[in-house]
């Protein structure tokens, strides 16, 4: 197979046909589209390999500019503008002739389609990042016009979104129903689906608190301790264990604040209960210093910096190679001794700049903030051999390794987190758990939160940033402000005429479930609702629910991890079609919801049930129509037609989203 398109594909266009397309605007329209359909899956599947960012640009091609996709690669020409099944683009997609691109995976349909009529359409590339901005975005924001310091969180998100709304002219859909929004709350905050009888309670109360009592409800459980950890292993770890999840289990049961967490991280001791397992970030990473510094410079400041790596950045003034190596400074003293992170007193990182001159990094943060350090001299051999006699010692009887006088990571963690410095550290998290929640960011991508790639809503993103900052970093305190406001409790569907760009948060965003949301929500979906019934003993359900989710974490082993680009894979579907262990286990009778619904009498009532512990929600009269005909054409094979419901119930598009 011709690989090696993957890395060089696209598109040259010929000359005076570039001028007129360069020069044409998109519209609005296309401007949505590129961003909803084209950019996500450039940034998805492409960016790793080939953009500024990427460690070692494959093919000689770029895809995140316009000027960039224009010149192409080593494979030449790739795009013929107007005519997408000539180019080679498409044919790589369509895994035609023996391109492939991405290597070893084929996009949906879907997708492919997406990009045959951005070519049609004259493969117009919006920025979204001002080339040589001359301001840091948030330099521009009057901190002194926010809104006051004791707006409660959802008003300010509220009236932010708000402002652009209207400044726009931009209508937003009405909230979503009770049902919809009960169900949406629980997975985002329990991992979960809700019960028939939460569900009910819910829709039938007529409290006008009862939002507010439900979303304290559902963040006192500790089904969101065990919510929060499944989000944010994949966030500082990939969805790896490697002996830290037990840290994360601990951080979110005692309610840390995120700056804590940080600080436990980056320290990484070891030496109480508390904090046992934070080392393990640094597990498989340790001996790659440049994924290291680039994995917290994303993770905790939302800023990728890699592609500084071997150059200044052309479009963003603040990311230079003195900031990349700077940051990767406060890491180059960290190495590992047996089960324990120990940090060094002396090392310096040199880096070769542009011009071929050898250059000593300095200590620098991502706002340019150098911090100053006593001088450090490196000890002769003899020396460094009994300090490795020490280490060794000190490997053998599993003690931790003394801090350095001086500590590289100890510094981060104060120049990071200093009243005043630009909020990189607030802003990151904030932003990830918007998009977390809105299913879409401020600031998209999520890793480029630099200065010159300005947020949707500016004011807004600074509001919630300082409002973090200055009640404690409280991750639960913020996640309540976001899921109590209008914004987030839209309906997700838009009735009439093209609907708006996903920077509006005009209408709620359909998100795939998680592999542990997913996981959970086919065990509570197929479980017996007697079993799930509420309890003279609270502790009791609560046992019960945590045994559920347990089932759903393995279940999830399943399925893939989704990202904006979702689409359900083929691995997917044929673990459903072939696994007769999963069949059984959502299909069985005996303390399933099979045996419920068979013993239900009448069939308006068996699709009560069956909906409101599936969907969470009651069937239409259109589904009761047409469902009773299928039953009644079945009634030889009762059961088997009951399991066909259940199945397509369980396996619905409406059952694998957020909606």
């Amino acid at each position: 197979m011709k690989l090696a398109f993957a890395a060089s594909f696209l598109v040259t266009l010929a000359f005076g046909q570039a001028e007129v397309w360069a020069e044409d605007r998109p519209s609005q329209t296309q401007v949505n589209f590129f961003e909803e359909k084209i950019r996500p899956v450039l940034a998805a599947k492409c960016y790793k390999c080939h953009s500024e960012r990427a460690r070692k640009i494959k093919g000689k091609l770029k895809l995140d500019s316009r000027e960039a996709i224009l010149k192409g690669g080593t494979e030449g020409t790739s795009v013929i503008v107007g005519k997408p099944d000539e180019s080679l683009m498409i044919i790589a997609m369509r895994h035609q002739n023996e391109w492939e691109m991405p290597p070893e995976e084929k996009l949906p349909d879907a997708v492919v389609a997406d990009f045959t009529k951005w070519i049609a359409e004259g493969a117009y590339f919006p920025s979204n990042v001002p080339v040589k901005a001359n301001h840091n975005w948030w330099e521009l924001v009057a901190t002194e016009k926010l809104l006051a310091k004791d707006k409660p969180v959802r008003q300010a998100v509220d009236h932010y979104v708000g402002e652009k709304l209207k400044a726009d002219n931009v209508k937003p859909v009405a909230a979503a129903d009770d049902s919809t929004y009960i169900r949406r709350v629980t997975l985002d905050l329990a991992g979960r689906i809700p019960t028939a009888p939460e569900v009910q309670d819910y829709v039938q109360s007529s409290e006008p608190n009862k939002k507010t009592r439900l979303v304290d409800r559902l963040l006192a459980s500790e089904s969101f301790h065990r919510q929060q950890v499944a989000e944010f292993i994949w966030l500082l770890n990939n969805g790896r264990d490697d002996g830290f999840r037990g840290y994360l289990e601990k951080a979110f049961a005692d309610n840390r604040s995120w700056d804590n967490v940080f600080k436990e991280i980056i320290l990484a001791k070891a030496d109480t209960e508390a904090v046992k397992g934070a080392e393990k970030f640094y597990r498989n990473r340790i001996n790659d210093l440049d994924r290291l510094t680039n994995d917290i410079s994303v993770n905790f400041f939302g800023v990728n910096v890699s592609c500084a790596q071997c150059h200044d950045h052309p479009e963003v003034p603040d990311w230079k190679q003195d900031h990349y190596y700077g940051m990767k400074s406060f890491f180059n003293r960290t190495f590992e001794n047996g089960n324990h992170i120990g940090e060094r007193e002396y090392g310096l990182v040199s880096f070769k700049t542009t011009a071929g001159v050898e250059k000593k990094a300095r200590l620098m943060f991502l706002s340019g903030a150098a911090v100053e350090e006593p001088v450090s001299k490196e000890p002769d051999k003899k020396a460094k051999e009994e300090q490795k006699k020490k280490l060794e010692l000190l490997k053998k009887e599993n003690k931790p390794v003394p801090s350095p006088t001086f500590s590289r990571r100890e510094q981060l963690i104060q120049v990071g987190l200093k009243p005043g410095e630009p909020g990189f550290f607030s802003r990151a998290i904030v932003n990830r758990l918007w998009h977390r929640f809105m299913g879409y960011g401020l600031v998209m991508p999520l890793d480029q939160m630099h200065g010159a790639n300005p947020p949707s809503h500016p004011e807004l993103l600074g509001w919630l940033a300082r409002d973090f900052a200055g009640n404690d970093y409280d991750l639960r305190r913020i996640i309540r402000g976001l899921v109590l406001s209008d914004t987030y409790a839209r309906d997700s569907r838009w009735r009439s005429g093209e609907r708006p760009s996903p920077v509006y948060f005009a209408v709620a965003r359909p998100r795939a479930l998680t592999p542990t949301q997913y996981g959970s929500a086919l065990v509570f979906a197929a479980t017996d609702p007697d079993q799930l019934a509420p309890s003279e003993k609270p502790e009791d359900l609560a046992k019960r629910y945590a045994d559920l989710e347990k089932k759903g974490e393995n279940l999830a082993k399943g399925f893939d991890r989704p990202d904006d680009t979702f689409q359900v894979s083929v691995d997917e579907a044929l673990y459903f079609s072939n696994s007769e262990q999963l069949q059984r286990d959502l299909l069985g009778e005996g303390g399933k919801l099979l045996g419920q619904v068979l013993k239900t009498e009448g069939l308006t009532k068996r699709l009560e049930v069956a909906f409101l512990n599936t969907l969470s929600r009651e069937p239409s009269p259109e589904e009761y129509e047409k469902l009773n005909q299928y039953l009644e054409a079945r009634k030889a094979d009762e059961k088997g037609a009951w399991q066909q419901v259940l199945w397509a119930l369980m396996t619905s598009s409406e059952m694998r989203f957020n909606r």
